[in-house]
């Protein structure tokens, strides 16, 4: 059996919006707005899209999967807008993994 090949274009996906986040973080304030097309975006909310972008990519590269890749990317993009939203309790991280594993399983006996 063939094993498919890796798309090389994830990863570079995946470091453009790395160094996309690292200069969101370095230059701007996240109480500032952005202007995009005449509407202006708070930081965070860019802050969370490209986290999204960056863990889809990565672990999609990484796993070769990109059911898995965006189970992993909600999975941390939820996770961080919980922290996000003063949510720390351990409860709420282990519902998450519950609720990301049952969704994983289900989608494997799928198959």
């Amino acid at each position: 059996m063939r094993r498919k090949k890796r798309p090389f274009w994830l990863l570079v996906i995946s470091l453009l919006t790395f160094t996309g986040l690292f200069y969101l973080i370095l230059k701007f304030d996240p109480s500032q707005k952005y202007l995009i097309l005449n509407n202006q975006y708070p930081i965070p909310l860019l802050f969370f899209i490209l986290i999204f972008i960056l863990a889809f990519s990565f672990s999609t590269y990484l796993s070769n999967n990109s059911r898995r890749g965006l189970f992993i990317a909600l999975f941390l993009t939820s996770y961080l807008l919980l922290r996000f939203f003063h949510l720390t309790q351990t409860y709420f991280i282990i519902l998450l993994i519950i609720l990301f594993l049952t969704i994983e399983v289900f989608f494997i006996r799928q198959r």
